[in-house]
């Protein structure tokens, strides 16, 4: 299942495996590749880190480690398959007497984007003792366990690759943290931490000095797409000499914003935190990081993203405006999930004054420890003019993608699937070829309620694994066949409503086939994401002992 095109630049090669995994092959365009030699389970994978194991994870084999450390082994139970189970038994018990505090009144922010945040906020609450189990077990309390509640409340509300009724909303930092407050209990409330300062830019200059980082600087035009450059050219033939350096990215940073594209595989400190979006959401997800100077009347000019994106404000201030999706039948060739990037233009005057049918939804500052959230096909853009005395910070935040459109977990994706799998045209869509962007063209024509549907994910909880087996997988689809089957029944519902002509040629079970299908590259992809933040993590971790054990000769 060949994910979609980005206007980034390809990400460093600890994502080789996971584009690996999922290049399509003839004669029905998709292949369940096997997952590379010596991939853990899941469960095996959880137990390793927790106790510290060197064994070897995808990107990070144990081999290119060289120095041997000691570390203290952690009793501590095999983290619970049902986790996710009893995160949303939480969130269902939670009665309105405890609901959390509920976002203030702002005048900048639309009632449905109030009301969304309300209930997340509830959900947060409802998340916080599974989520605090969750953080002992990977021994990554703090921070990492408030954005796992973070996370967790945001999918137990439902809101997750919906394209019907999506809004943008924002849960301030305290209104966080005292929803936490609210759902802990006593010395609990101590392992939250507020997400403010989490990363910072002295943590990136850390950063860029012990690993081999890339990064590209974003155009500031906001009249036109937006594009990105490389901030860092080699001057050598060396390795020293390939690596990016902090003085290239304050050059950088004077002409724009720094974009640091799947940070969390690559930056320990950032990896438990995408770990944790990964394991509340169960989708492929993956963190960027976005660095801008104080005072830049355009950070990132008006564009659309393919995923929907949880955006934490570590530090500094960052000023963001979201509008509703443009109108996709007056423009039905452009992408609605890129536009404004690359040569496709969307001026701020256009979004500003109506013309594209835009509602400007949100107008808010980001302080740092703010989450926002912003659906998929959304417009929005950033500064970082502020208004206030007090000095202003460089700008950091964190932008975690829960990328269900980028890897074909989609109606629409999956209604194409299954016509090629049947060997059936598609006259009502075309566009069947590889090489052809699938979310232009007549889809974006169809009206009402079906386009909405078409364009929507897969329903939360396919990628599930609900199996208490370690090593049991051959029964790892067990759990899922209820919903396999729903979502299969949905699927050939939407394609009957665009063309029955077309969906009636499609034999049953090739439904479910393709459903099926999708679930396991799914799952796949899952593993390859989370080997990643985990071989992180433990890397951090082993940075860290190797730092103790050598301070002594640090002199003093």
């Amino acid at each position: 299942l060949s994910p979609a095109p980005t206007p980034m630049r390809a990400s460093p090669a600890a994502f080789a495996a996971l584009i690996a995994a999922a290049a399509p092959v003839a004669p029905f365009g998709f292949a369940f590749a096997p997952v590379p030699a010596g991939r853990h389970s899941r469960r095996r994978c959880r137990s390793a880190i927790v106790r510290g194991s060197s064994a070897s994870f995808v990107g990070v084999p144990a081999t290119a480690t060289t120095t041997t450390t000691t570390s203290t082994t952690t009793t501590t139970k095999p983290f619970p398959s049902a986790l996710r189970s009893a995160i949303a038994d939480e969130a269902a018990e939670t009665n309105a007497d405890a609901d959390a505090a509920s976002p203030s009144d702002d005048p900048s922010t639309s009632s449905s984007s109030t009301t969304m945040s309300t209930s997340v906020l509830r959900s947060v609450s409802s998340s916080s003792k599974s989520s605090l189990e969750w953080g002992r077990t990977f021994d990554l309390t703090g921070s990492e366990t408030t954005l796992h509640a973070v996370f967790s409340g945001i999918r137990n509300a439902a809101i997750l690759g919906s394209r019907k009724g999506a809004a943008p909303f924002v849960l301030r930092d305290g209104e966080v943290m005292e929803s936490l407050k609210k759902g802990g209990e006593g010395d609990e409330d101590e392992e939250f931490e507020s997400a403010k300062g989490f990363f910072t830019y002295e943590d990136l200059c850390d950063a860029v000095r012990d690993d081999f980082l890339d990064a590209d600087r974003g155009s500031t035009d906001n009249r036109r797409g937006w594009k990105v450059a490389a901030v860092s050219k080699p001057r050598g033939d060396s390795f020293d000499d390939a690596r990016m350096t902090k003085e290239e990215i304050d050059s950088a940073l004077e002409k724009g914003t720094v974009i640091l594209s799947a940070a969390g595989a690559h930056i320990p400190k950032l990896a438990g935190a995408t770990l944790a979006c990964t394991d509340a959401s169960s989708l492929p997800c993956a963190a960027n990081l976005y660095v801008t100077a104080a005072g830049k009347r355009t950070s990132a000019p008006p564009h659309t993203d393919r995923q929907d994106v949880v955006v934490v404000q570590t530090q500094g201030r960052k000023h963001w405006r979201v509008y509703g999706p443009p109108d996709a039948g007056r423009d039905p060739d452009a992408d609605p999930f890129a536009r404004g990037k690359g040569d496709d233009d969307l001026p701020l005057p256009s979004l500003e004054d109506g013309r594209l049918g835009c509602e400007k939804l949100l107008d808010v500052t980001l302080e740092p420890g703010d989450v926002l959230f912003i659906p998929a096909a959304f417009p929005h853009t950033t500064d970082t003019v502020l208004s206030g005395d007090r000095p202003e910070e460089t700008s950091l935040h964190l932008t975690f993608n829960f990328d269900t459109h980028v890897w074909d977990l989609d109606y629409l994706s999956a209604r194409r699937l299954a016509l090629r799998r049947a060997g059936v045209r598609d006259a009502a869509l075309g566009r069947e070829r590889d090489d052809e962007n699938r979310y232009t063209g007549k889809c974006n024509e169809v009206t009402g309620e079906v386009r909405g549907e078409l364009f929507g994910a897969l329903p939360l909880g396919l990628l599930d694994e609900d199996n208490d087996e370690e090593d049991d997988e051959d029964n790892k689809d067990a759990a899922a066949p209820a919903l396999v089957e729903e979502t299969a029944t949905e699927l050939e519902r939407i394609a009957r409503a665009l063309d029955p002509n077309t969906a009636s040629l499609v034999p049953p079970q090739i439904w479910t086939e393709i459903v099926m299908a999708l679930r396991t590259q799914g799952l796949a992809l899952m593993d390859v994401h989370r080997d990643m933040y985990l071989a992180a993590v433990e890397e951090g971790r082993t940075r860290r002992a190797e730092d103790e054990m050598t301070a002594h000769l640090g002199g003093g």
